[in-house]
């Protein structure tokens, strides 16, 4: 297999067939963040539906952590009926948040047997969470893992250095 370059971060990694004019990435995180614009002139990012669509998700996770933070504040002061009310608005947000990321993973041109397990088992944890009693931070974390995942491609292409190969 030829090992080529990431068409984001430009890490070295294999693939089983190489077109010509195709771009490659390492991982889903990197196909997800090709296709968000870089910014133009004067910082502004020209709206496409994936930004859009990555604010939302930006927005729904937010929500998602700050009901969780109000639920365990209210549940300190023995609030519990509305800290419960809180509790399920934040897993119910963590829920579409979940189903947004996977759907933008489903959606991506790189579909690795490592998403797959990443999506599972964090709607393993979510599942969990949700079953018996209800725990938003479970949600939270999982959410957390999940977007980390995503986020990789990002990271690799702003804090490691671009290698070239040599053939």
């Amino acid at each position: 297999m030829p090992r080529i370059q990431c068409s984001y971060c430009g890490l070295p990694f294999k693939v089983r067939q190489v077109e010509a004019g195709r771009a490659y990435y390492c991982c889903s995180g990197c196909a997800l963040a090709s296709r968000l614009p870089p910014a133009g002139e004067g910082g502004q990012f020209p709206v496409t539906p994936a930004l859009v669509a990555a604010l939302g998700v930006g927005f729904g996770f937010f929500n998602e952590v700050l009901f969780w933070t109000l639920a365990l504040e209210l549940a300190r002061e023995d609030r519990a009926d509305i800290a419960l009310l809180f509790a399920r608005v934040s897993a119910g947000l963590g829920v579409l948040v979940w189903v947004a990321a996977a759907v933008g993973m489903w959606r991506a041109p790189v579909r690795r047997w490592t998403d797959a397990v990443v999506a599972l088992a964090t709607l393993g944890v979510i599942a969990a969470a949700i079953q018996p009693k209800l725990s938003a931070g479970c949600v939270v974390a999982a959410n957390s893992a999940q977007g980390l995942w995503l986020a990789r491609g990002w990271c690799k292409q702003k804090f490691i250095r671009k290698k070239s190969l040599t053939v």
